[in-house]
């Protein structure tokens, strides 16, 4: 990296650097010599910098290292005498490095400990009253105050650490495989509960560990455990907790991307060679929407033989145990670093949406990203879009309530639905569940050798994931592996075909590439 764009870099963090610093120093002052010193050292050491991409893990890294040798420097701690006529300073006095000390250390305090505490100190509760808040005993009050007073006063001579996750946080997407309802949707939400549950996968943590890891003091992370533990995601042994869902990292993921790169290319030519091949056949059932683009219909090919091929073949004859929760549902909870590499995972969607008074009658949706929004998500979780669009599929169109001619009118501008001349008619391929048969016969060769390339796909992710996950989770991989085949065995390998330009993009033109529906 040649200087000018290190001045401009540095110029760009300089306040995220700055702020970093406040964050971990008792003054403005000591934290603009910490600040001061680690641009001093990334100049110094960019030099070791091969990649500029890599730039803001270097830059973290130099931080990081920048910082603990600052903490050893500043050996000569100072020490305040914990008595039981222990008082706060007053914030004016000169010398504030007590009190920090004070302050981090009832940070990490447990809660019970650090209740009875600023209830006696802070605000001025006799021990009668905090027994009577507290509904404790009183000779317990007195128990609580004498152990946090040994508490603080071991852990203010003591130098304390922050790990990589309070400065370099994870990103965590909890996903969920089930027939019930989505109870853990928004459990994760928080950067908390992310890196809470990234801080304890691979080693027990206490409370007081999590929140050096993370950099978050345990008053505001308190709920946070509480609430992953309520749902079995965090356990507890004695007074330690660890990760109790498997979570995808990235070290397991770009692992997963070089070692499965064969297979994925091998799926991908299998459908080419065979869409290419076979196009003219498929056209020839003459199904409503044969004559559609060679674009949206080689889309259609790569859908319909991916989903035969791994989630109807394979999925016959793997047996796969389903684990129960802690509300006895048949579900599978998981975790997935965020990153460039579960891109496709997070985007892909699929789904199948069955007809009210038919379940013979369904929409079959699967959807990638580089055909922009996702179709399903309009549909999911809406009956009635579902019932007249599957309507429309079958000629039925007389509709007489406000509310179904609002919903068509919405699914027009949508492109869902067009309309030629007063004649609705749906977007997409409709097929007669005879006609979805014969498109089944004509690629029975290629689901069969695609079902098996995706076997062996799932024995190596399985391979690689049990050298990356802890012992107490092992028994899942296998479960976890098939899973990972809707990233590996599908959207990789439709990536792989974008990429190599045989798929393009929809841009409108042409009937949906990837949604379809099926008449009885």
């Amino acid at each position: 990296m040649n200087k000018h764009n290190l001045d401009i870099k540095i110029q760009d963090e300089a306040k995220t650097i700055l702020s970093f610093c406040i964050a971990r120093t008792s003054s403005y002052s000591d934290a603009e010599d910490l600040a001061q010193d680690i641009i001093v050292e990334i100049y110094k050491s960019v030099g070791n910098l091969k990649n500029e991409k890599a730039f803001y893990a270097f830059m973290w890294s130099v931080a990081g290292n920048v910082y603990k040798q600052w903490c050893r420097k500043k050996a000569k701690k100072s020490e305040v005498e914990l008595t039981e006529n222990l008082i706060f300073q007053n914030e004016e006095e000169e010398d504030l490095s007590e009190v920090y000390l004070l302050r981090r250390e009832l940070t990490l305090l447990n809660q019970k400990y650090r209740k009875a505490i600023i209830l006696y100190y802070i605000d001025g509760k006799s021990c009668c009253e905090i027994s009577e808040i507290l509904s404790i005993s009183e000779s317990m009050v007195k128990y609580l105050l004498f152990k946090s007073r040994q508490i603080l006063k071991e852990g203010m001579k003591m130098e304390r650490n922050y790990g990589s996750q309070s400065y370099n946080p994870k990103g965590l997407s909890l996903l969920f495989w089930g027939n019930e309802t989505n109870r853990y949707y928004n459990l994760c939400d928080s950067k908390i509960s992310q890196n809470i549950l990234f801080a304890c996968y691979n080693d027990k943590l206490t409370a007081e560990q999590i929140s050096l890891e993370i950099g978050v003091a345990l008053p505001y992370m308190e709920d946070k455990i509480s609430e992953l533990c309520e749902f079995d995601l965090l356990k507890k042994d004695g007074n330690r907790y660890y990760t109790n869902i498997v979570i995808f990292t990235r070290d397991f993921m770009r692992e997963v991307t070089l070692k499965t790169a064969e297979l994925r290319e091998k799926i991908a030519s299998i459908i080419s060679a065979s869409a290419e091949n076979k196009k003219s056949q498929i056209r020839q059932i003459g199904f409503y929407g044969s004559d559609m683009s060679d674009n949206s219909l080689l889309w259609q090919i790569a859908c319909f033989i991916l989903f035969e091929a791994v989630i109807e073949n394979l999925h016959s004859r793997t047996k796969i145990q389903y684990p129960k929760d802690k509300f006895g549902e048949e579900c599978f909870i998981w975790g997935a670093e965020e990153c460039e590499e579960n891109y496709w995972k997070e985007q892909f969607g699929f789904w199948v949406s069955a007809c009210e008074n038919s379940s013979e009658d369904y929409i079959h949706f699967m959807d990638f990203p580089i055909n922009g929004e996702r179709i399903n998500d309009y549909f999911f979780d809406k009956q009635n879009a579902v019932n007249i669009f599957i309507d429309i599929a079958k000629n039925k169109t007389e509709f007489t309530s406000e509310n179904d001619m609002a919903i068509i009118a919405e699914m027009i501008r949508n492109g869902y639905i067009k309309k030629d001349e007063n004649i609705l008619k749906v977007n997409a391929p409709v097929l007669t569940a005879r006609q979805r048969e014969k498109v089944k016969e004509i690629f029975a060769d290629e689901i069969e050798a695609i079902a098996v390339e995706a076997e062996k796909m799932m024995s190596a992710v399985e391979k690689i994931l049990k050298n990356h996950m802890p012992i107490h989770l092992k028994g899942l991989a296998k479960a976890m592996a098939y899973l990972r085949l809707f990233e590996d065995a599908l959207a990789a390998p439709v990536a792989t075909l974008v990429e190599e330009k045989y798929l393009i993009p929809y841009n409108g033109d042409s009937l949906l590439p990837t949604t379809f529906v099926i008449l009885k």
